[in-house]
C-alpha cells in the first residue's frame, strides 16, 4: 500500500466529563420555607407577648384605682359569678381572665357579703378583700308598740347597707314559713305574735332570721305574763287575747286607759254586743291602701274586720302589741264599762256604762274638737 493510499488518523478529542445539572430550584424553595417559619414565629412571639401585656394590664391595671362601688356577693356565687359581678361593677375589666387566675393561683374561699370596693382594681387586692370577708355590718331594728307586719317589714328594708326586703319579710311572717305556738291551725298570719321591741341585726341575717327572732321574744313574753292560763281563766285561746292585746293597743294611748278599754271588750262579748271598734276596719282597708285615712262611709263598709257590724272578735289581730297591751288583755280590770271615747288632746279616754253616759262622753269629745 502506498503512503498516498494510507488514511490519515482522526484527530483524539480530549476526554470531558458529563456535564452535572444544578438543582437551584429546591434549595430556592427550602430558604423560603425557613424565612416563612421565622417571620410566623416572630408573628407568634408578638402576638403571645402582646397577649401577655394585655393580660398583664388586666391583673394589675395601670393608673390609679378609680372611686369606691358597692358589691354584693351572694350566698353560693361562683368563681365566675363573682368575677362577672366584679365586671359589670368596673371592679375589674375582664370576667374570664379572672376566673383563670383564680384557678391558677389557687385562691382561698371568697366570702359572700356587701363589700366596697375601687374600680380599677388589681386581681389580687379584690381577691384579697373578699377572701377577708365583709366588714360587719351591725344595725338596730327598732319597732314601736303598734306596728304591723307591714310597719315592721318597711323598717327592716330602711336599715342601711344591709340589703333587706319588706316584702321578703311580709312573706315569711304570712305564709307560714315561720309558726308560732299561739298561732291556731289554719292560719299563717303572725299579725299580732311578733314582739315589738329593738333588735340588733347583723349583715348575713335574713328577713326569716328577724321573723324567727321576734317570734321567740314573743313567746318569752307571753310565757312571762302567763297568757296561757290567762286565756284558760277568761274562757278564750291566747290567740284570742293577742287579738283583744292588738285592738288595746290600737285604742289606748295612755297605759293607764289599756285596762279599762280591754274590760269594754270582754264586757262587749259576754253580752253579744259589737265590739263598734273604728281600728278594726281601718286595719283591713289599710290592707291595700296603707296611707288610707278611712271616712265614715268606709268604716260602715261590709267586711271581715269590720266590728260595728259583725259581732266577735276580728280574724286576726290588727297589731302587735306591747307589754301593757298585753297584760291589760290576760288581766282585765273588773268593771261594768261599755263604751270609751277620747275626750283629752293627751289622748284620754272617758268610759262609760250606759247610752246616757255615752252621750255625755261625745260631747266632751266634741268640746275638745276631737269628734
Amino acid at each position: 500500500m502506498s503512503d498516498t493510499d494510507q488514511a490519515e488518523p482522526h484527530p483524539v478529542e480530549p476526554y470531558r466529563p458529563p456535564m452535572r445539572r444544578q438543582h437551584t430550584a429546591p434549595r430556592r424553595r427550602g430558604r423560603w420555607v425557613l424565612k416563612t417559619f421565622a417571620v410566623l414565629v416572630a408573628l407568634l412571639l408578638l402576638l403571645v407577648g402582646a397577649g401577655l401585656l394585655w393580660a398583664q394590664g388586666q391583673i394589675d391595671p395601670s393608673g390609679h384605682r378609680g372611686p369606691n362601688v358597692a358589691v354584693v356577693i351572694p350566698k353560693g356565687a361562683s368563681t365566675a359569678d363573682i368575677g362577672r359581678i366584679l365586671s359589670r361593677a368596673g371592679v375589674i375589666h375582664d370576667a374570664t381572665l379572672f376566673g383563670l387566675y383564680v384557678q391558677l393561683h389557687g385562691s382561698g374561699p371568697m366570702f359572700p357579703g356587701s363589700y366596697t370596693l375601687p374600680k380599677n382594681s388589681s386581681y389580687q387586692s379584690a381577691i384579697s378583700t373578699l377572701e377577708s370577708g365583709p366588714a360587719l355590718i351591725v344595725d338596730k331594728l327598732v319597732v314601736p308598740e303598734g306596728f304591723t307586719v307591714r310597719d315592721i317589714g318597711e323598717a327592716v328594708a330602711a336599715l342601711p347597707g344591709l340589703h333587706l326586703s319588706a316584702e321578703k319579710f311580709v312573706a315569711a311572717a304570712t305564709d307560714g314559713t315561720v309558726r308560732s305556738p299561739y298561732e291556731p291551725p289554719g292560719v299563717d298570719n303572725l299579725e299580732g305574735l311578733l314582739f315589738p321591741a329593738t333588735y340588733p341585726v347583723q349583715q348575713g341575717e335574713s328577713e326569716i332570721d328577724i321573723v324567727q327572732q321576734m317570734v321567740a321574744a314573743f313567746d318569752e313574753q307571753a310565757d312571762a305574763i302567763g297568757l296561757q292560763a290567762a286565756a284558760a281563766r277568761l274562757h278564750e285561746t291566747p290567740y284570742q287575747l293577742a287579738t283583744v292585746a292588738s285592738i288595746v293597743e290600737r285604742e289606748a294611748k295612755l297605759d293607764r286607759d289599756r285596762g279599762p278599754v280591754s274590760s269594754v271588750i270582754y264586757n262587749r262579748l259576754r253580752i253579744g254586743m259589737t265590739l263598734g271598734a273604728d281600728s278594726t276596719e281601718t286595719y283591713y282597708l289599710r290592707l291595700t291602701d296603707p296611707k288610707l285615712i278611712p271616712t265614715a262611709a268606709q268604716l260602715d263598709e261590709a267586711g271581715p274586720y269590720n266590728t260595728r257590724i259583725n259581732k266577735g272578735l276580728p280574724p286576726t289581730p290588727i297589731a302587735n302589741p306591747g307589754v301593757p297591751s298585753l297584760e291589760a288583755a290576760a288581766s282585765p280590770p273588773a268593771t261594768s264599762y261599755l263604751y270609751f271615747v277620747e275626750i283629752n288632746p293627751d289622748g284620754q279616754l272617758g268610759f262609760a256604762s250606759t247610752p246616757d253616759g255615752f252621750v255625755q262622753l261625745q260631747q266632751e269629745c266634741q268640746a275638745a274638737n276631737l269628734c
